[in-house]
């Protein structure tokens, strides 16, 4: 297991005020990293960096920025980063997807999810990846989607920038081997969130936000020689990808 968390090692965390991104905010500051934390979200943003302090007492740096836009994410720099000149980890978790097949999809649609997507995580990288260089066995991770080894009908946009995300990715592992950084995809299926829309517990078959963050922190804490390269993650009553193999309604409580 890695060394005792230090006050140097900051973990930027994108998408942090709901779903996945909360999740893990809360279980990596459990685990004791000051966080770094973006979202659109201002008002949740202040909210959620004060109960963090309350219950684990770690710093939390905060941002109100819409990855997608280069100028915001500069900004957020400026406003969160400034003074900090390593990263111990990014978990960039930003995203969203708006279901539409492709003639019926409207263009400011189809930006949208690009935008966050993809757009969002190439300027998230621009400036996170000088920052990681700096601590010899930081971790990466990317919330991929099992949408991002094939396609589906209506999810064009989606899967295009999930596919893309993916191979962007790649791309930031190999300029990244020299510095000792770590990169994870992490490509779940079905997690019960707000996604498009719904409650948690919408879908209780699905994967928890909580077991998912629960693999976040186990990729940070494992030995810096170690890169877990991807990982697909999915509830055993649940689908991945086109594969139905979901267990049978008895094993429910195994």
């Amino acid at each position: 297991m890695t060394a005792a968390v230090r006050d140097e090692d900051w973990v930027l965390v994108t998408g942090a005020t709901r779903g996945i991104g909360r999740a893990v905010a809360f279980a990596l500051a459990e685990a004791g990293y000051p966080l770094v934390l973006w979202a659109r979200t201002g008002r949740e943003l202040e909210e959620i960096a004060a109960e963090i302090t309350a219950r684990h007492g770690t710093p939390v740096r905060i941002a109100s920025v819409d990855v997608s836009v280069a100028a915001e994410v500069d900004k957020a720099v400026a406003d969160s980063l400034a003074g900090i000149a390593t990263l111990r980890g990014a978990v960039i978790n930003a995203g969203g997807g708006i279901w539409s097949s492709i003639e019926e999809m409207a263009v400011e649609d189809w930006r949208a999810v690009v935008g966050t997507n993809l757009d969002g995580a190439f300027h998230t990288l621009r400036v996170a990846m000088p920052l990681l260089r700096g601590h010899r066995g930081a971790q990466l991770v990317g919330l991929a989607s099992d949408s991002s080894y094939g396609s589906f009908p209506q999810r064009g946009a989606y899967c295009a920038s999930k596919a893309g995300f993916r191979s962007l990715l790649e791309t930031a592992r190999r300029e990244l081997r020299e510095s000792g950084v770590r990169v994870t995809v992490l490509v779940p299926s079905r997690v019960d969130t707000y996604f498009r829309g719904k409650q948690p517990g919408d879908r209780p078959e699905a994967l928890s936000r909580t077991e998912v963050a629960e693999v976040v922190t186990t990729l940070f804490a494992m030995e810096p020689r170690v890169e877990v390269r991807e990982v697909q993650l999915s509830s055993i009553h649940s689908s991945f990808g086109p594969f139905p193999e979901v267990a049978p309604e008895e094993l429910t409580d195994v």
